[in-house]
């Protein structure tokens, strides 16, 4: 009877471990990096995460005597889940492209996308978001999957 009682209470002892409410790390809400997206942005990034909400901001400039390149993206993220290791999120980019090259032709794109994304790791982060987007949304409207991609450094 006593090893039936103990089996039963290594069978039960799992399962009041699992039903616990996980209480989410305490986790850097700034991170600095870089970002290539196509409707996120490309460049130099800084994350900012209020609770579960964020916002990211993505900015370069390349400025030469030939071509003038800007890109600077703004982007909306709501975590759904944020382990010690792991961050899922969904996210709606937006990126504005202005580029100019040698033959003084100008050209001023607006690309909007949205979907899912991941963080991987602690204090270096790993993300990787997925999802569609619609690209030169004010002259001629393209839609197809996006992907996007940073490396962080959290603080």
């Amino acid at each position: 009877m006593n090893k039936i009682i103990l089996l039963l209470a290594f069978c039960f002892l799992p399962l009041t471990t699992f039903s616990q409410k996980e209480e989410e790390p305490k986790s850097n809400k700034n991170e600095f990096g870089f970002h290539v997206g196509a409707t996120t942005g490309i460049g130099l990034s800084y994350r900012r995460w209020i609770s579960k909400t964020g916002i990211q901001l993505t900015f370069v400039p390349v400025i030469t005597d030939d071509v003038e390149f800007i890109s600077t993206g703004l982007t909306f993220m709501r975590s759904f889940k944020n382990g010690k290791y792991v961050r899922f999120f969904g996210y709606l980019g937006n990126h504005l492209i202005y580029n100019t090259d040698f033959i003084d032709d100008e050209d001023l794109h607006y690309n909007i996308g949205i979907g899912p994304g991941f963080e991987f790791g602690t204090v270096v982060r790993f993300n990787l978001m997925a999802g569609y987007g619609f690209y030169n949304v004010t002259n001629n409207l393209n839609a197809f999957p996006c992907g996007e991609i940073g490396l962080y450094y959290c603080f």
